[in-house]
C-alpha cells in the first residue's frame, strides 16, 4: 500500500510538472516584427536600403547570422531561417513568429515585404 501512495504521489508531481511546462510554452505568443532585415555585425547601422550586399557578405563571410532589425525598440532578432532571411536581405519586411528567449532567435512563421513609412 506505501509503495502505492508514493508511486501515486510521484505521477501527480509528474503530471504538475508537465502541465506547468505546457502553460509556459502556451504563454510564448506569437509577435510581428516591422524593420529592416540585416545582419547581426551591422545591426541597427546596416538597417537601411542599400545594405542587402554588405549583411549577405558578413553572413557568408563573417559569421553573421541574419535578422529583422526593430527601430521600435532598437533590437536585433536573429532569424531561425538563414535562408529565408537572406531572400529579403536589405529589405523592409514584417516577421511573425515566437521569439525563443533563451537564444533570442525569431523562429519564422511568415516573412513579407512591408511598406516603408514617410516621415
Amino acid at each position: 500500500m506505501r509503495k502505492f501512495v508514493v508511486l501515486t504521489a510521484a505521477v501527480l508531481v509528474l503530471g504538475l510538472i508537465g502541465a506547468s511546462a505546457f502553460a509556459d510554452e502556451a504563454k510564448k505568443a506569437e509577435t510581428s516584427v516591422t524593420g529592416y532585415i540585416t545582419d547581426s555585425h551591422c545591426k541597427g547601422e546596416g538597417a537601411k536600403d542599400g545594405h542587402k550586399d554588405c549583411a549577405v557578405k558578413c553572413a557568408n563571410e563573417k559569421g553573421a547570422k541574419l535578422g529583422v532589425w526593430d527601430p521600435s525598440t532598437s533590437k536585433f532578432y536573429a532569424l531561425d531561417d538563414q535562408k529565408k532571411a537572406g531572400e529579403f536581405a536589405g529589405e523592409m519586411v514584417t516577421v511573425k513568429g515566437v521569439v525563443d528567449e533563451a537564444t533570442g532567435t525569431l523562429k519564422i512563421a511568415s516573412i513579407a515585404k512591408a511598406e516603408k513609412k514617410n516621415g
